[in-house]
């Protein structure tokens, strides 16, 4: 049949893969179900099935030939005969000639059927050659889906022999399994249709490697009442793909550095690429990347695709005269690069600093091939050198007005004695130190030698070179110079030194500061604060000294204030004994300031000595409550406490915890008005501590007159010290005794809301009982 000659002639192209040449050595495997996989050493790969759907099409056609002949010459044998039928001779000799005619036939036919049969014959060992020596992956299956044949590269490719894919199991294991089910359909269209369908898929090799393989489905047809078979040819396009990803990867990483760098590139692209690349004319145009609209608001297709146009939309008007002169230069052939900076305008108006790159690319025989360039966003460059600059004019500032300089010797490696090579200093160095610029220009040693102060110069070199051959990186040391212009000054170094890998110091880096205004000004003030410590010290030593002095007279004052008030000698006019009322509570008021002056420099000199014993502080408070009663009562102020049950004893000063209370408590009635309360409570606290606490509800502070509360003579404003008196002293020998104890002190208070102080014990100071609670 002609139509299945040609579609086998089409399939053997195909094969063959239009005359490309073997390049892999074939794998031969026979098609045999009873032997197993063999190499090409082995045994020569027998015909396969495709070859013999060939012999079947041949002996088809040889039949046909002889059936044809044979009946030709029955049908001349039957006409004869009947014509010839009364003449016996003339019948005898057309017997003859049909037998003779016959017999060429005959002969004929045989020869035609031979040399059809030498003609099919070549065509198949075509087709063989064409299956196994194909290029690609070559694979023929009945409509059942059985491999009935595979060439050497799908064995090579798959791991498999060709006996192995037959095998159903291993045919569909070299799909993976979501993509099986797509593969069948693929092959059952090709299967009901004239024309190839075409898939692409993943190929899995004995070796678990996977390969991607295009796919090209084909339905062979060799008669009208049989099957078709089904002839797959597969690419392995596994590193096309590769490529094409890599490819892709790395596009996509350019472009991502294009965008980090603010970077767009163009080139030129004629119009006719037979004409001579040159931008001065119209005969193509400039291409820009699409991150032009990253750096310019416009897109690629928006730009200008010529220089002139695009410098007039993008460039600032004061820069554009610079850029067409570069343009122009370019253009002729003046420079085969350049690289021009200039502003340009964005799209929304904002000035930027755009540098531009251009460049001719040319063959062998200086001929334009190419002509590319870029353009980079250089804003943030730019603004960060203007901050650079200014933070070095800011630096420079800085140490000129602090009196820095700095300086650096770059150390030489190559040098015997490892004396520095090269030196570095700051130009303001000999001017704020005072010294001629030729004493700069030393090195470290002769530094030592001419400019250091010599009571300091052996001190300081010996420093230096221990911090030269040591450990430490840094440096800082104080020493005196001869200053040339201005005297002795005080200079303080400061050094660092850089290693190398291999441990070697290769350069030495420093500043020095001139410091004598500072170093006089710390002088006076440690002679100001030795005065002061001095006078202080006096102070309270003759304070604690006076403390028998100054108590005596008054004692004597007050006692003999309180015979005349008593009238213990007889009756004396009223009169005296009302100013000596008032001589004995004056006497009383003095004796208490001056208690409180001298306690609180004993206790600033450190003279307090504590007397510890367990006491009852409940019982402590109420021998202060009776002295204040007689003063609460008359201010019609209210003192209430409240103690918890089973106290333990406190192991403290009493005389110290009187002191205590009685200051707090008479703050506390002080500042109250009439018709209040003052509250007393004492408690253990949760982590055992002794928590008294002393409240009121008088008057109480601001926070601004809280501060400093606890100092030495410290009153909270000016009208309360005027208004109640007092030396400020009570809360400050409150804190002292507190921390002599190892307690603390809180206060805090609200104007109008009255104030609250608790005092802390240590649990160490409590007296643990059995019979007390614990916290």
């Amino acid at each position: 049949m002609p139509g299945n000659g040609c579609q086998a002639m089409a399939t053997t192209r195909m094969i063959m893969g239009e005359g490309r040449t073997k390049v892999e050595e074939k794998v031969a495997d026979p098609l045999s179900s009873t032997v197993s996989p063999h190499t090409a050493a082995d045994a020569p790969r027998m015909p396969g099935t495709l070859s013999a759907l060939w012999n079947r099409q041949s002996r088809r056609l040889g039949h046909r030939w002889f059936a044809t002949v044979a009946f030709a010459l029955i049908a001349l044998l039957a006409i004869a005969m009947s014509m010839l039928e009364k003449h016996p001779q003339a019948l005898s000799n057309i017997s003859i000639v049909i037998v003779v005619l016959a017999g060429i036939g005959i002969f004929a036919v045989l020869r035609m059927a031979r040399g059809s049969e030498a003609t099919i014959a070549a065509q198949r060992q075509l087709v063989d050659a064409g299956f196994e020596t194909a290029d690609a992956i070559v694979i023929l299956r009945n409509d059942q889906g059985r491999v009935l044949q595979a060439n050497a590269i799908a064995e090579r490719i798959s791991g498999f022999s060709s006996r192995e894919l037959m095998n159903p199991t291993v045919w569909q294991d070299r799909f993976p399994i979501d993509d099986w089910d797509a593969e069948q359909l693929v092959e059952a269209q090709a299967l009901h249709s004239d024309r190839p369908v075409f898939r692409e898929s993943t190929w899995i090799a004995r070796s678990g490697d996977r390969r991607v393989i295009r796919w090209s489905n084909v339905a062979l047809r060799y008669g009208p009442d049989t099957t078709p078979a089904l002839l797959k040819i597969g690419l392995d396009i596994t590193e096309l793909r590769r490529h094409e990803m890599s490819l892709l990867r790395n596009e996509t990483y350019l472009r991502l550095a294009h965008r980090l760098a603010k970077l767009c590139h163009w080139h030129w692209q004629p119009n006719d690429p037979t004409r001579p690349m040159d931008p001065s004319h119209r005969s193509g145009r400039f291409v820009y990347s699409e991150e032009a609209f990253d750096i310019f608001g416009y897109t690629a297709e928006e730009l200008p695709g010529y220089g002139d146009e695009y410098a007039v939309l993008i460039i600032h008007p004061d820069d554009r005269d610079d850029v067409f002169a570069q343009y122009k230069d370019f253009r002729t052939r003046g420079c085969e690069f350049y690289s021009v900076e200039y502003r340009a305008i964005h799209r929304q108006g904002h000035i930027l600093y755009i540098r531009e790159t251009a460049e001719w690319i040319l063959d062998d025989d200086k001929n334009v091939i190419q002509i590319v360039g870029t353009f980079q966003d250089v804003t943030e460059l730019r603004a960060s050198e203007r901050s650079l600059q200014k933070a070095q004019n800011d630096l420079r500032r800085s140490l000129r007005m602090s009196g820095l300089c700095h300086w650096s010797w770059q150390l030489s490696l190559d040098s015997v004695d490892g004396l520095p090579g090269v030196y570095q200093s700051s130009g303001d160095t000999a001017d704020l130190l005072g010294l001629a610029p030729e004493d700069v220009a030393l090195n470290d040693l002769q530094w030592h030698e001419k400019v250091v102060h010599p009571e300091d110069a052996k001190s300081s070199w010996d420093r230096y070179e221990a911090f030269l051959r040591g450990p430490e990186t840094s440096f800082v040391q104080d020493y005196r110079i001869l200053s040339r212009y201005r005297g002795i000054r005080y200079v303080r170094s400061f050094c660092e030194k850089t290693i190398d890998a291999q441990g070697r110091v290769v350069e030495v880096a420093g500043a020095l500061q001139d410091v004598t205004e500072q170093r006089e000004r710390e002088l006076e003030l440690i002679r100001a604060k030795n005065a002061a410590e001095v006078a202080n010290r006096s102070k309270t030593e003759f304070l604690a000294n006076m403390s028998h002095e100054l108590r005596t007279p008054l004692n004597a004052v007050i006692g003999f204030s309180q015979v005349i008030r008593d009238q213990l000698f007889g009756d004396a006019p009223e009169r005296y004994s009302a100013y000596a009322a008032d001589i004995y509570k004056s006497g009383q008021l003095l004796l208490k300031l001056i208690s409180d002056v001298l306690d609180m420099s004993k206790l600033e000199a450190g003279k307090v000595d504590l007397f510890e014993e367990m006491v009852d502080v409940p019982v402590i408070a109420a021998d202060c409550l009776r002295m204040l009663q007689a003063r609460a009562e008359e201010g019609n102020i209210r003192i209430e406490q409240n103690w918890e049950r089973d106290l333990p004893p406190l192991f403290a000063d009493a005389r110290a915890v009187a002191q205590i209370l009685l200051n707090l408590l008479t703050n506390a009635v002080k500042f109250s008005p009439p018709d209040r309360s003052v509250y007393l409570t004492g408690r253990l606290g949760d982590s055992g501590d002794y928590v008294i606490v002393v409240r009121d509800t008088g008057i109480g502070m601001s926070h601004e007159a809280m501060q400093n509360l606890f100092s030495a003579f410290h009153q909270a404003d000016a009208t309360i010290s005027r208004r109640f008196g007092g030396t400020g002293l009570g809360l400050a020998i409150t804190k002292r005794l507190m921390e002599l104890h190892g307690g603390s002190i809180d206060l805090s208070s609200e104007p109008s809301q009255g104030t609250r102080v608790v005092l802390r014990f240590p649990q160490a100071r409590v007296h643990q009982r059995s019979d007390v609670r614990s916290a």
